[in-house]
């Protein structure tokens, strides 16, 4: 068959090489003998495709690698149906996935064909057995998802809705679709489309779709009243909510998520390849992870991941007896978790990897060597795609041991236009030299060894060393030399880590002995901050705290240096480390470490680890790996922590904790345990969102009970919660069941909201037999009041009611009020609150000298502006609380100029937490930003027209020149003139051109003409109906401005209450 096909593709390509007497005359005009071949075969590998391999041809249809088209007459060629095979697109599929929609359905531009769109995810969802149905959906819903206007109901526009998943009970249908819906550009923005998911079911609850097939749904979207996913080309994805409803969408954020996991009934692999006795590739679970995520900057991004649980790789040497003496007797086997995933903002990767390179551990003892890891690596190139295949091994030859890096096969796939070697396909095969090398030895009272890498694609060479003397001093050291910078420009960078371990350690007194010390230096070398908070849940960190085994894994450690910290000009880096412990044995130790960047942020890492009674026989295992970080660029401070290998006798714990403190213009207070209440949105966070405060009581296959819970304060909110989970099974039955609350609290007046939720289900067969469900709000105490559903289900028929029950006294839990005028005037007396400044349109070329006054005396320059401001209370804005008291003699404060000579030329401003000032509504507070900012004084100046400097003065400057000749006799020149163009080499090194004040200096720190600013949020008050503004003087830099604006004009006009709205300035429609 494949010496058929391979005659049958030689024959067609025979044709190029036919003499012109055998071509017809209108086709040899054409260049019949050139462009035929090529298109027969695209025609009848298609074809093939459509006939045998739908979904396969579909899918390549959906990324336009198969391409069919009508083309028009030319020529002596009549019109007819072009097919179109472009294998040479595949690496552009994996460099830039993006590009397959621009290349494929002209995305990114005005001619966005949403008709041809449309139509091939129709026919690939078909392919998946997915129901596809296409719907119309109102003008005006339309208008809600744009943010715009011009449409009505009586305009109509088609939708497509996939239906992944329905079923139909007693209580009505549950169901989980996803619609998509083109939307509109103009002058402004380009066309674009709207992915809008649904689901009517209970969220974050595993639903068994079959018996071998079982699905989790969760959010923190509402998704009642519709949730719209905006992307538009060269912007970022918004989410929109509220479209459904009659009031107008809202932008929001959160994550969703769909959780697939697909298995055997008794949790036995599926072999892929291969039989079950002999050699094969299986998996025990295969499932998918997709929806909407938030990164850590907040980026709302498009995921789907592919995973493949107990994914192993069995090899039997039955046959070969050659192969049975090199190998063990019972063969090896190969296993991981394969992850690959796809988003819309990183493309195609590896879970565990920036790209699409993974490091599979192996660990497969082969006699003295030991096969440590396989790694695997596509580059996607130009038309190319290589594909790298190396291994990392081990050798143990007695004292001595070795250790080689990433060496195997490289190949190179390529797609040329007149085939290769494999058909349309072109294999090159060859060797991949190793990126690194690594050789210990123990020779008694000195152990120890070196490893030494190379990457020629970053110019980098990368060292560790690792020395043993008499098991008392252990000295390690890790080095990176980078000879190009990350911009591809020559240059330098140098990353240093040593320590040196003292085995039990130097006693200090009291118990507490100096395990190690250590340092890190770093010249041209910067410190970020991301990956490494990312590697205290990682464990990167591990990598820069005294690291273990440094030659064993020095591959890892300089992988993770690499990243946190890259190579930049002008940047240097020292921070000095140390390991203390107490008890001896040691039962606690600290690993501390403090990352200086200079100029820059300061970082402070840490590993906790408690074990006890003993390390050998530890009942209590508690480890910690933390971080505390100082950026001043960003004016914050945050630290993080995370359990990790941690357990209380048999039960493992885990979790993580967060604190944020920001108090720049941004300013934001966050404390987190455990994460945060599943409606409260955070803010964009310098960490990540911590995972849940759990503990494993029993965690088997067939039986498992945790309990998660957590706690959080920020400005406007006080939120704790706790879930507990179980489930036991066996065979085909099994009992399921959870209970758990969320609370927000308020304490003046004390208030609480818990929602509460638990439920309890019996199986078989993966079908529900029988189920009690609770759903209900409590608030409290003051009186007390439940309201919600429960439910009871029996095979087919289930039974639900709802209650609202009220008991208890009303007491009044109010604290008393508090006068805040003494405040204010308290706030306003202090010296501190009173700045003398200069205006920013100054321009002063000179420096005063300080001043003879006394210490309590402020002294205004001419041009300058006096500022008060305090921090204490917002003025010009109606208050109903300090903290939690009400205040007893004023709810609006303000600050006038009565006399002395000074006018008020501005307000000042401070971030205030304004939950603590005025009462917020639930959803307010979880929604709202922690800080705003408000009037908190004024800048005052000279009555009349203000004085101000200009940028320069015109001079005319004449020059003495001075000769000294070498008879060393000095000759003077008064009033010479230079030629222009000395005059001008020696005005680049004058102290004028160095000058901080200079053009020549102000263009080095900004050298590029246009620049980007990102503007503070602001907010105006606004008609519901057309979004414009009411008035120029509706708009405000907070939202405690703009409402109370709002609530002036409906004081004045009541008509106007359901008229008016507040909304960000970036919503108003012009």
């Amino acid at each position: 068959m494949q010496t058929a096909v391979t005659e049958i593709i030689k024959g067609i390509r025979e044709i190029s090489n036919a003499p012109d007497a055998a071509i017809p005359v209108k086709l040899r005009n054409d260049n019949f003998k050139a462009i035929f071949p090529h298109q027969l075969l695209d025609y009848l590998i298609i074809n093939y495709l459509n006939s045998y391999q739908s979904r396969f041809a579909f899918f390549l249809r959906s990324v336009g690698i198969v391409k069919i088209q009508y083309l028009s007459p030319g020529g002596n060629r009549k019109p007819y149906m072009h097919y179109s095979l472009n294998f040479s697109d595949i690496p552009d599929i994996f460099a830039n996935p993006k590009r397959i929609l621009e290349n494929t359905f002209a995305w990114g531009t005005n001619n966005f064909a949403y008709d041809e769109f449309l139509y091939q995810v129709e026919n690939l969802l078909m392919s998946l057995d997915i129901d596809v149905f296409m719907d119309n959906v109102q003008g005006v819903v339309i208008n809600r998802l744009e943010q715009s206007s011009g449409l009505d109901n009586s305009t109509i526009r088609k939708v497509l809705r996939g239906v992944f998943f329905e079923r139909y009970r007693s209580g009505g249908r549950l169901a989980a679709e996803v619609r998509l819906v083109g939307l509109r550009g103009d002058a402004s923005q380009k066309p674009g489309i709207a992915i809008m998911p649904a689901f009517n079911g209970i969220l974050d609850v595993k639903m068994n779709l079959g018996p071998d097939i079982a699905v989790k749904i969760g959010s923190q979207l509402d998704f009642q009243g519709g949730v719209g996913l905006i992307i538009r080309p060269e912007r970022p994805i918004t989410i929109l909510t509220g479209f459904n409803q009659a009031n107008t969408a809202t932008t929001a954020s959160g994550r969703i998520t769909v959780v697939v996991d697909r298995s055997n009934f008794d949790n036995q692999p599926i072999v892929i390849i291969g039989s079950s006795s002999g050699t094969r590739l299986e998996y025990r679970k295969i499932g998918g992870t997709g929806g909407v995520s938030l990164d850590n900057q907040n980026r709302v991004d498009i995921f789907a991941e592919f995973e493949a649980k107990g994914l192993k790789f069995i090899f039997k040497p039955d046959g070969d007896s050659f192969i049975r003496k090199l190998l063990p007797g019972e063969g090896f086997a190969l296993e991981t978790n394969l992850i690959l995933g796809i988003s819309y903002l990183h493309g195609f990767y590896f879970l565990g990897s920036a790209a699409l390179e993974i490091d599979l551990p192996t660990h497969i003892q082969l006699g003295v060597i030991e096969l440590q890891s396989l790694i695997i690596a596509l580059r996607p190139q130009a038309q190319k795609l290589p594909v790298d295949l190396g291994v990392t091994f081990k050798g143990d030859l007695g004292p001595l041991k070795v250790v080689v890096q990433n060496i195997g096969l490289s190949a190179n796939f390529s797609f040329p236009a007149n085939g290769g070697n494999l058909g349309l396909i072109d294999l090159n095969l060859g060797f991949k030299p190793p990126t690194g090398a690594g050789l210990s030895i123990d020779a008694g009272v000195i152990k120890g060894g070196g490893f030494l890498a190379f990457d020629s694609n970053r110019q980098e060479y990368a060292g560790a060393l690792e020395l043993v003397f008499s098991e008392f001093l252990n000295l390690k050291a890790i080095g990176l030399i980078t000879t190009r910078m990350p911009d591809g420009s020559p240059g330098f960078s140098l990353l240093i880590i040593i320590t040196a371990d003292f085995g039990t350690g130097i006693q200090l007194g009291f118990g507490f002995t100096l395990l190690a010390v250590g340092g890190l230096i770093g010249l041209n070398r910067t410190m970020r901050l991301e990956p490494l908070t990312e590697g205290v849940r990682t464990g990167a960190i591990n990598s820069i705290l005294f690291p273990r085994d440094v030659i064993a894994n020095a591959p890892r450690i300089i992988s993770d240096l690499r990243t946190i910290f890259p190579p930049e000009e002008g940047k240097f880096l020292i921070g000095p480390m140390a390991k203390i412990g107490w008890g001896t044995p040691t039962l606690i130790s600290l690993s501390l470490g403090i990352i200086i960047e200079i100029p820059g942020n300061i970082a402070i890492l840490g590993v906790l680890r408690v074990a006890l009674p003993t390390d050998e026989l530890a009942l209590i295992v508690l480890q910690v790996n933390f971080i505390g970080a100082i950026e001043f660029d960003r004016k914050r401070v945050y630290f993080f922590a995370s359990l990790f290998e941690s357990r209380l006798l048999f039960m493992t714990l885990e979790g993580e904790m967060g604190l944020l403190v920001a108090f720049g213009d941004d300013a934001n207070f966050v404390l987190t345990v455990g994460g945060f209440h599943p409606q409260f949105n955070p803010p964009p966070l310098p960490f990540p969102n911590p995972a849940r405060i759990s503990v494993n009581y029993l965690n088997e296959a067939n039986a498992r009970i945790r309990v998660m819970n957590y706690f959080a304060v920020t400005s406007n909110t006080a939120q704790i919660g706790a879930h507990a989970e179980l489930f036991f099974g066996f065979d085909d039955f099994s009992v399921e069941g959870h209970i758990g609350f969320d609370a927000l609290i308020q304490f003046s007046p004390f208030h609480f909201i818990i929602e509460v939720s638990a439920s309890v289900s019996l199986k078989a067969f993966g079908v529900g037999v029988f189920s009690i469900s609770l759903r209900f709000s409590l608030e409290g105490p003051t009186p007390w009041r439940a309201r919600g559903t429960g439910s009871i289900s029996l095979f087919f028929f289930d039974i639900s009611a709802d209650f609202d029950i009220t008991w208890g006294e009303s007491r009044n839990t109010t604290l008393p009020p508090i006068p805040v005028m003494p405040l204010l005037r308290g706030e306003l007396e202090k010296l501190d609150n009173w700045r003398a400044v200069l205006p920013e349109t100054s321009n002063l070329l000179v420096t005063l000298r300080k001043s003879d006054t006394a210490a309590d005396t402020l002294v205004l320059h001419p041009v300058g502006v006096l500022k008060i401001s305090q921090k204490a209370i917002p003025l010009d804005l109606p208050i109903d609380k300090v903290g939690n008291q009400k205040p007893s003699d004023a709810k609006r404060f303000s600050l006038n100029v009565t006399s002395g000579g000074l006018e008020r030329k501005a307000d000042a401003t401070e971030q205030f937490a304004i939950a603590q000032f005025q009462n917020l509504e639930d959803a307010s507070k979880l929604s709202r930003r922690a800080y705003e900012p408000q009037h908190s004084g004024l800048e005052l100046s000279v009555e009349g027209q203000q004085l101000a400097s200009s940028k320069m003065v015109k001079r005319v400057i004449r020059y003495e020149e001075i000769i000294i000749d070498n008879n060393f006799k000095r000759f003077i020149r008064l009033f010479s003139v230079f030629v222009g163009v000395l005059f001008n080499h020696f005005l680049n090194g004058a102290s004028v051109a160095k000058s901080a004040l200079s053009q020549s200096y102000q263009q080095k720190l900004q050298p590029f003409s246009q620049k980007i600013a990102a503007k503070s949020d602001s907010y105006v008050v606004a008609f519901q109906a057309t979004n414009k503004v009411v008035s120029s003087e509706a708009a405000f830099v907070s939202q405690a401005s703009a409402n109370d604006y709002l609530q002036q004009q409906i004081a004045r006009d009541p008509n106007l209450s359901d008229s008016l709205h507040v909304i960000p300035t970036h919503e108003v429609q012009v």
